[in-house]
């Protein structure tokens, strides 16, 4: 069915039953049963309820399938005669934003973590069980997939924790955002989101080993992110970046020849940092001390004879007449970022 907003004239392709008006029980769990016929046989237990705040939404985005789903206890199967008699050659992208879910694997149930990605191969059985849970699904036709993700097929079932994975984050990210301004999306946007959301599920399978995202530069990236991060601690430096990053030194002494070697860039991060906080555009302590403390020095004397060789005076002598340099700092990092994109 589709839907207009507001009399605004914005068109949005979705397809919903509110289970929230349906009173009985049991025609509420037939209803939900029906509901996910299309992808998945399920199976909910006698006893279990099915309450009104379950939720099964879909949306066409261009090329896309979009879907909001929360869900009860259940146990959802996709059949080989489902694979048999639909045909379909497509993959789902499933996000899992709350709840417990586990799913069957060639090594046994494997228990799905909260902001896991799973990929689901249609034309391949699948099994999961879930105590509760909340998602979002993107579904895609194999098509549309670049030939470095490699065969689909052996991804099925593959899950992708987000923790060091900025391109899962990403993608995550994107799926949230999707589903806030769905309904709000004319004809046009919803083509451009839709190539934006292709794009995105094939940045984010692609493999690490072959991967146009893979980049020195997407590494010089993260590892920035990460020290501006942890200004604060005091042992911060090349060998907490390497065990971070999994790298040996040499690579990560390459990232920053261009800066002065790592240890100068740590330093003048530090310091900018301080700087900022001292000026007032930045929150910080009150004491000096405590902004050298906060910015992984370890004592007032070595931080204020640094602070000094960097910009000519003492931290003592800063005030809100220099605001200017700490925001001269603040556009060098990002410049610096940009340049190694």
């Amino acid at each position: 069915m589709e839907e207009t907003q507001g009399g605004l004239g914005v068109q949005t392709e979705a397809v919903e039953t509110d289970f929230s008006l349906i009173d009985d029980e049991r025609l509420r769990r037939e209803a939900w049963v029906r509901a996910i016929a299309p992808v998945y046989e399920t199976q909910i237990h006698k006893m279990a309820s099915v309450p009104r705040t379950v939720s099964f939404r879909s949306w066409k985005l261009g090329h896309v399938l979009f879907n909001h789903m929360r869900a009860s206890a259940q146990a959802v199967e996709r059949t080989r005669s489902q694979i048999a008699t639909q045909g379909v050659d497509h993959v789902v992208l499933r996000l899992y934003t709350s709840g417990r879910t586990g799913i069957d694997t060639a090594d046994g149930e494997a228990e799905i973590p909260r902001g896991g990605v799973v990929v689901f191969d249609l034309a391949q059985r699948a099994r999961s069980v879930t105590h509760e849970m909340e998602g979002l699904n993107l579904a895609l036709p194999r098509r549309l997939f670049d030939a470095r993700v490699g065969e689909l097929s052996a991804q099925h079932l593959r899950i992708f924790d987000q923790e060091g994975a900025p391109l899962i984050r990403l993608l995550s990210d994107h799926m949230h955002n999707v589903w806030k301004s769905i309904d709000g999306l004319d004809a046009w946007q919803r083509t451009l989101v839709s190539s934006a959301t292709v794009a995105l599920c094939n940045a984010a399978l692609t493999p690490t080993s072959d991967s146009a995202h893979n980049r020195p530069a997407v590494a010089a990236i993260e590892i920035r992110q990460f020290i501006e991060a942890n200004l604060g601690r005091s042992d911060l430096g090349v060998e907490m970046l390497c065990a971070r990053f999994g790298l040996s030194r040499t690579p990560v002494y390459a990232l920053f020849e261009a800066d002065g070697g790592v240890v100068t860039y740590i330093r003048n991060r530090r310091l900018a940092r301080a700087m900022r906080m001292l000026s007032g555009v930045e929150e910080g302590p009150s004491r000096i001390s405590g902004v050298a403390y906060a910015c992984g020095y370890e004592n007032l004397k070595s931080f204020s004879k640094a602070f000094h060789s960097r910009y000519g005076v003492n931290p003592r002598e800063i005030d809100v007449g220099h605001r200017i340099d700490a925001h001269r700092e603040s556009g060098a990092t990002l410049m610096s970022w940009i340049r190694e994109l």
